[in-house]
């Protein structure tokens, strides 16, 4: 919520829950879920699934602008992504 506070971005709650394939998701009501394994990374890259989620709240889909979006704030959110993708595996 300090983050979409942060952004000027609406989220309505966040859940925390046992995802099995995914970080995050966000519906179209405003909820974001969060994958409590978010807690073992880095704060950057738990930020960034925390920003992609609320970039959601903007544009629900994976479109252009959706990651123009995300660029904007998350500058470095393909940083994170290599590193979810180098240490996944290792997060139980």
């Amino acid at each position: 919520m300090e983050l979409a506070k942060l952004h000027a971005i609406s989220a309505v709650r966040v859940l925390v829950r046992n995802q099995k394939s995914r970080w995050g998701s966000c519906s179209r009501r405003g909820t974001i879920s969060l994958n409590w394994r978010l807690i073992q990374t880095p704060g950057d890259v738990r930020d960034y699934i925390i920003l992609h989620e609320l970039a959601h709240r903007r544009q629900m889909n994976h479109s252009d602008q959706f990651w123009q979006e995300v660029a904007h704030l998350c500058p470095d959110y393909l940083k994170a992504e290599r590193w979810l993708k180098q240490n996944a595996k290792l997060l139980q």
